[in-house]
């Protein structure tokens, strides 16, 4: 994958998982709105000071885009993926009461913080 794809795949991605708008990002790192829109689409890298900006505020870390970490990434979906392919219905129902309760639970986390 292109390296200025990746890591605005990867910005966009955890932008939107802290329900960030690309202007409440922009503002945080002292870029347009437009900026963030090219650096997320791949059109642009972001300069030094403001890829370490961007990553500061949306708590990211070097290692998030780098190729191994691309590499498990889809190893794990690789495997999640595997397993539901091969899940009859009684497991598959299993697996998402699991995952619901596993998401409630990591919301509630979040809110003690």
């Amino acid at each position: 994958m292109e390296e200025k794809l990746l890591i605005g795949q990867k910005i966009r991605e955890k932008r939107k998982r802290k329900h960030m708008t690309q202007f409440m990002l922009a503002e945080k790192v002292g870029l347009h709105e437009k900026q963030i829109s090219r650096i997320e689409s791949g059109l642009n890298f972001p300069n030094l000071i403001s890829f370490l900006k961007i990553i500061s505020v949306l708590d990211l870390k070097l290692s998030d885009f780098t190729y191994q970490n691309e590499i498990k990434e889809n190893y794990l979906k690789d495997d999640i993926a595997y397993i539901l392919k091969n899940a009859n219905d009684t497991e598959l129902k299993i697996y998402l009461d699991v995952l619901k309760s596993l998401k409630k639970n990591f919301k509630a986390l979040k809110k003690a913080e």
